[in-house]
């Protein structure tokens, strides 16, 4: 059984295992009393875990970066659920506020069925940069392209788990995350939780699809130092490991997306798809359009 013939019956496991993620998520929604807030989110991002599961079927990188980021997505929003949250958290410290967020306690065995769903995602990608270079002129040069597209859907997965307690986990994290920033001496605390939510949503979407990479790679670098800046980490020092924490993983995630404010999507990119296409050539300004196929 060549490449092609794995890659066809694993994208078809992998609609299968989406589809059981679906209908779990589902029935918590309608069987559990979860808020208005959190049943939106999920209910979005299953219908795009729907959407892209069946879109991967088709084989296409973007496709398959879309199914990563939605199954990351819904992975971290059940595992976070809390249905009871504690009634007090008044005198909670800092540490303590971002701890009570990020940890769940969630729904049991629904982040185990994420990493399988993961995995599958990721031995498609695999298997499919695999039989592209199969078929390559340059096999080297074409497991670069491919290992650099794997990076950037990494370094933009890598914001799922704030964006996901800062804006969609529902009004309980928000709270939470709202005391946070007020700890750290954040002015408009509220308003400071939902921009970070945001850049870090845009910036997840940008980065995963290769959609606007240049610009949204360097909002999502600076953003990172900013926040190693206003989170005080600077003046921790360098290690991460110090208490509370050193800018040491800022910096290092900051640069590492800001390689692709340089090198941009990749061909394995919306933007490549987006603008080189024969519309965008047609009805953008040639100047513009010269920029964004570049």
């Amino acid at each position: 059984m060549n490449i092609d013939k794995y890659v066809h019956w694993l994208s078809r496991l992998t609609l299968a295992v989406a589809v059981i993620m679906i209908g779990w998520g589902l029935g918590v929604l309608l069987g559990e009393p979860v808020t208005a807030w959190f049943a939106a989110s999920t209910t979005t991002w299953m219908a795009l875990l729907l959407i892209s599961a069946l879109w991967q079927l088709r084989g296409s990188f973007t496709a398959i970066a879309a199914l990563a980021l939605a199954t990351a997505v819904v992975s971290r929003l059940f595992s976070i659920l809390r249905l009871s949250p504690p009634a007090n958290i008044a005198g909670l410290k800092p540490d303590d506020l971002d701890l009570l967020v990020a940890t769940g306690p969630g729904v049991p065995g629904f982040e185990f069925l994420g990493w399988i769903l993961g995995a599958l995602v990721f031995a498609q990608f695999v298997l499919r940069a695999a039989s592209v270079a199969a078929s390559a002129d340059s096999r080297e040069s074409s497991l670069n392209i491919s290992a650099l597209a794997f990076i950037r859907i990494y370094v933009g997965l890598m914001f799922v788990p704030h964006f996901g307690s800062h804006v969609l986990g529902g009004p309980f994290q928000f709270k939470i995350y709202t005391l946070y920033f007020a700890s750290l001496g954040l002015q408009m605390p509220a308003m400071q939780v939902i921009l970070a939510g945001s850049v870090e949503l845009i910036t997840a979407i940008g980065l995963v699809l290769g959609l606007f990479t240049r610009p949204i790679a360097l909002l999502g670098s600076v953003y990172l130092l900013l926040s190693m800046l206003w989170g005080g980490h600077f003046q921790i020092g360098y290690v991460w490991a110090l208490p509370e924490g050193g800018y040491e993983f800022g910096v290092f995630w900051a640069v590492m997306i800001a390689v692709f404010a340089v090198l941009g999507g990749g061909q394995n990119s919306l933007d490549r798809q987006l603008w080189r296409s024969e519309p965008a050539r047609r009805l953008l300004p040639r100047v513009a359009w010269k920029v964004l196929a570049n």
